[in-house]
C-alpha cells in the first residue's frame, strides 16, 4: 500500500500553485452572478421562514377546515424539501482511465483519492461534494447481512463449478480472495451454509456505515484510501493479511465524502466516480445502473491510448446517451485523459508530414486539436442515430475535453489552459448557474402560491356574498383533461409503428445475437461460469474477465434501435414539435389559464383568486412534469424487463445445470427456450408492455390532474370562516417575493 504517498506530496503541490481565492477562480460576471443568487436564496429562505411562523398556530385548531388543510400541506411539502437538487456529475470510464486523478486535479487535491499510473485504483462508487463545514467527512456504507449473504451465495457457485472442472480464472480468484478478506484463511473450502452462521474475521459495525471526520484533506485521504483503494492487484494469499480496513472492500457498497467549501467547485456539484460497466455484485450493480440515471451531467473518460477502437468507453457513452432520453442527464462530455503521453517520436511517423524538429508541446497540441475534431464527428453520429438532430445536447460546441492532470499539477510543456482541467471546472460552473437560476425561480413561486391563497381567504372574507358557482370551470377543466388524454393517446400510439418493426428487427436478428454471446465460450475456458451467473441473476452478469453479459439487453436491443429517435422526441424538452407530449401540456395549461382570465372577468372575481388559480396552475403542471421524468425511465426499461421476465424460469432451470459439458447444457437449454418463446410472442408481448406502461401514464396524468385541480377548484370556491384576525397580512413579503423574481 502507498498511503503516505498523498500525505507526503500533497502539501509540495499546493505550495507550488498557489491556492486561488473565488475572485480568481470565478470569472467576474459569473461571481457576481453566484453572489446576487445566493443572496437571494438566503433572503428567501428568511421570508419563508417568518412567514411560516405566522400561519403555523392555524394548524392546531380543532376540525380544520379544507381550505386550511390545503394551505398546511402547501407548506409543510414546501418546507420538507430542499430549496435545490444538487447537479451530480457522473465520471464514467473503465478501470485505469484516470478518473480518480482527473478528479483530484478538478478539486485541486493532488493524492485525495487513490491514483496509480497502472491500474484501476477506486474499487466502488465514491460521491464528492463540498459544504460550508470546516471538516473532512466521510461516511462508507456497507452492505446489509441480506445483500452480502447473496453475494457469498454467487461466490460459491462460481467456486463449486471450478472444483468441478479444475479450471481457474479472475473470477474465481476473485471469489477466493473476497472469502479470505471478510472470513479468513481457507473460507474458500467452507460451505455456504457454514460461513451464513460464521463470525466474520473482521468487525463490522452493526449500523452498518463507518463514519471518519477530520480538519485536513491529506488526515481523511490516509484515512479512507484502505477502504476505497482497489484490492484486487494483491495476489489471493494475500488477502487474508491485510490490516482489518483494507479487508472490508469487499463490503463496501459506496462512499460519500463531503470537503470544505472550495475555490474551484461550488457547493451543490456532486461528482460520482462510477466504476466501469457495472459490478458482479448485484446490489453495487444496481446502484451503477440508478447513479447514470441520476446524473445532470456525464462525463465519459478514456485513456488517450484506447480512445480509438476501444468498446468499453463505446458502451459507455451508449450508457450516457441513454441516460439522456430516460433518466435525469441533459449534458455529455467525452473527457480524454493522459495527454502528456503523446511522443514526439511516434506522432512524426504517424504525420510524415510534420517538420523533423516538431517540439513536443507542438505534437500534443496538434494531436488534442485532432482528436477532438475526430472524437467530436464519431460522438454525433453516435447520437444522432438516438436522439433527435437539434437536442440541446447535439448543440454543444465542447463535446470533447483534452486533459492532463500530470501537465496541470507539474507544468513543462503545457500551460494550465492548455491542461484544460479550469475549462472543465468552468462547464461545472455553468451547469450550475443555471440550474440554480431554474430552482430559486421554482422556489420562488411555489412561495407565491402560499402568499396568494392567504389573498384569497381575506378577500373571501373582506367581499361576502353568493359563493361563484364552480360547476361551469370545473367542467371546462374536466373537458379538457380529457382532450389532453386523447392527445397523449394519439401521441402514444405513434410508438405503435417503430415497436412493429423492433419486433420484427428482433426476430430476425435474435439467433445472430445469442450465438454471439456463446461465441465467447466457444473459445475461452471458464465462460460456462459466468454463463451461470449470468443465469442466476435472471439473464445479466458483471464478469472480470468477459466484462458485462446482458441476455436481456442484447436480445431488446434490436427494438430500442428502431423506437430511440421515436422515444427521445414524444419526451423531448426543447424545440417541441405537434409529436411532443410536452407540447400538448402546455397547449392544455395555456387553454385552462386563458379560461381562468375569461371566468374571473365575466364574475368579477378578486384579483387575488385569479393569481391563486394562474400560480397553482403551474405548480401543477411541473409537478405533473416530474411524474413523467420518472415515468418514462419505467417505460423504457419495459421491453427487456419484459424479456427477462419471460426467460426467467428457464433462467432458474439453467442455474441447476452442474456437472460434464455444463457449458453445452446452459447453451442447449438457453438456445431452446429463446427460440420457444420467440415462437409464442415473446417480442409481441414486450411491445404490448410497453405500450400498456404508456397507457399507465396517460390514466395516471388525468387521475393526477382531475384530483390536484380539483382540489384547487374547491378551496378557490369554498366559504372561509377563518376569524380574519388570525389571518397573517402576507403583502410586503408576496411583493419581496416578486421584486426577487424579477430582479433573476
Amino acid at each position: 500500500m502507498a498511503e503516505s504517498h498523498g500525505a507526503e506530496n500533497n502539501n509540495a503541490a499546493e505550495v507550488t500553485q498557489k491556492r486561488p481565492r473565488m475572485q480568481d477562480a470565478f470569472q467576474q460576471e459569473e461571481r457576481e452572478t453566484l453572489r446576487k443568487y445566493e443572496k437571494m436564496e438566503d433572503r428567501v429562505r428568511k421570508i419563508l421562514t417568518s412567514s411560516c411562523e405566522k400561519i403555523t398556530h392555524l394548524f392546531f385548531m380543532k376540525d380544520m377546515p379544507g381550505h386550511l388543510a390545503y394551505l398546511r400541506d402547501r407548506i409543510t411539502t414546501l418546507n420538507s424539501k430542499l430549496a435545490f437538487d444538487p447537479i451530480r456529475v457522473g465520471l464514467f470510464g473503465s478501470s485505469g482511465a484516470g478518473k480518480s486523478t482527473l478528479l483530484n486535479a478538478i478539486l485541486h487535491k493532488r493524492f485525495f483519492l487513490p491514483v496509480s499510473g497502472t491500474r484501476a485504483c477506486t474499487s466502488c462508487q465514491v460521491q464528492i461534494s463540498t459544504c460550508r463545514s470546516k471538516q473532512y467527512k466521510a461516511n462508507i456504507f456497507l452492505l446489509s447481512n441480506e445483500e452480502w449473504m447473496d453475494e457469498v451465495r454467487s461466490l460459491f457457485t462460481l467456486l463449486e463449478m471450478e472444483r468441478e472442472d479444475g479450471e481457474n480464472d479472475s473470477d474465481v480468484e476473485h471469489a477466493v480472495r473476497v472469502l479470505r478478506a471478510v472470513y479468513g484463511e481457507g473460507a474458500e473450502n467452507r460451505n455456504y451454509e457454514d460461513l451464513t452462521k460464521a463470525k466474520p474475521a473482521i468487525t463490522i459495525p452493526s449500523s452498518r456505515v463507518i463514519t471518519l471526520t477530520t480538519t485536513e484533506a491529506e488526515a481523511l485521504s490516509q484515512e479512507l484510501d484502505p477502504y476505497i483503494r482497489n484490492q484486487e492487484g494483491l495476489e489471493v494469499e494475500d488477502a487474508t493479511f491485510c490490516n482489518e480496513k483494507m479487508r472490508l472492500w469487499p463490503l463496501i457498497k459506496y462512499v460519500q465524502v463531503t470537503l470544505p467549501a472550495s475555490d474551484f467547485v461550488p457547493e451543490g456539484v456532486i461528482f460520482v466516480d462510477i466504476p466501469g460497466m457495472g459490478d458482479s455484485n448485484k446490489k453495487r450493480d444496481e446502484m451503477w445502473k440508478e447513479s447514470i440515471q441520476e446524473c445532470t451531467s456525464i462525463w465519459v473518460v478514456a485513456d488517450v491510448e484506447r480512445v480509438f477502437g476501444a468498446s468499453t468507453h463505446e458502451n459507455m457513452l451508449k450508457e450516457a446517451i441513454t441516460a439522456c432520453m430516460v433518466g435525469k442527464c441533459s449534458d455529455i462530455t467525452f473527457v480524454v485523459t493522459k495527454m502528456d503521453k503523446i511522443n514526439v517520436d511516434e506522432y512524426l511517423r504517424n504525420h510524415p508530414s510534420a517538420p523533423e524538429d516538431l517540439r513536443t508541446r507542438d505534437a500534443i497540441l496538434e494531436t488534442k486539436q485532432d482528436l477532438k475534431t475526430k472524437k467530436t464527428r464519431a460522438i454525433r453520429d453516435r447520437m444522432q442515430k438516438r436522439l433527435p438532430s437539434d437536442t440541446e445536447v447535439l448543440q454543444k460546441s465542447d463535446l470533447v475535453f483534452t486533459v492532463s492532470a500530470k501537465e496541470y499539477w507539474n507544468p513543462t510543456v503545457l500551460t494550465e489552459e492548455e491542461t484544460e482541467i479550469s475549462r472543465l471546472r468552468d462547464q461545472i460552473r455553468k451547469l450550475y448557474l443555471n440550474m440554480k437560476r431554474n430552482q430559486l425561480q421554482e422556489h420562488m413561486q411555489e412561495i407565491l402560491v402560499i402568499f396568494s391563497l392567504v389573498d384569497v381567504y381575506h378577500a373571501v372574507q373582506l367581499s361576502p356574498g353568493p359563493t361563484p358557482q364552480q360547476d361551469g370551470l370545473n367542467t371546462f377543466v374536466s373537458t379538457k383533461i380529457q382532450e389532453l388524454k386523447r392527445m397523449a393517446q394519439s401521441i402514444f400510439d405513434l410508438m405503435d409503428l417503430p415497436l412493429i418493426k423492433g419486433v420484427k428487427s428482433a426476430k430476425s436478428s435474435y439467433k445472430k445475437k445469442i450465438e454471439k454471446i456463446f461465441a465467447i465460450g466457444e473459445k475461452s475456458k471458464g465462460f460456462h461460469r459466468t454463463l451461470k451467473a449470468v443465469c442466476r441473476r435472471n439473464g445479466v452478469y458483471v464478469s472480470r474477465v468477459f466484462h458485462r453479459v446482458d441476455i436481456n439487453n442484447c436480445l431488446a436491443e434490436p427494438i430500442y434501435a428502431e423506437i430511440d429517435i421515436m422515444f427521445a422526441n414524444i419526451f423531448r424538452k426543447q424545440r417541441l414539435t405537434r409529436t411532443s407530449l410536452q407540447a400538448a401540456i402546455n397547449e392544455f395549461s395555456t387553454e385552462v389559464k386563458a379560461r381562468f382570465m375569461t371566468f374571473a372577468k365575466d364574475t368579477n372575481m378578486n384579483e387575488s383568486k385569479l393569481k391563486f388559480l394562474t400560480q397553482e396552475t403551474n405548480i401543477i403542471m411541473r409537478a405533473l412534469e416530474r411524474e413523467i421524468l420518472l415515468k418514462k425511465k419505467t417505460i423504457y426499461e419495459s421491453l427487456e424487463l419484459s424479456i427477462q421476465s419471460t426467460l426467467t424460469p428457464y433462467y432458474k432451470e439453467a442455474d441447476k445445470i452442474s456437472g460434464k459439458d455444463t457449458y453445452k447444457q446452459l447453451k442447449s437449454m438457453l438456445t431452446q427456450s429463446i427460440e420457444l418463446e420467440v415462437r409464442q410472442a415473446m417480442f409481441e408481448k414486450a411491445k404490448e408492455k410497453m405500450m400498456s406502461q404508456f397507457q399507465d401514464l396517460t390514466e395516471q396524468m388525468t387521475t393526477k390532474l382531475s384530483k390536484d385541480f380539483l382540489d384547487m377548484l374547491s378551496v378557490i370556491f369554498s366559504q372561509c370562516d377563518t376569524p380574519v384576525s388570525t389571518l397573517p397580512v402576507l403583502q410586503e413579503e408576496c411583493q419581496e417575493i416578486l421584486d426577487l423574481l424579477k430582479n433573476l
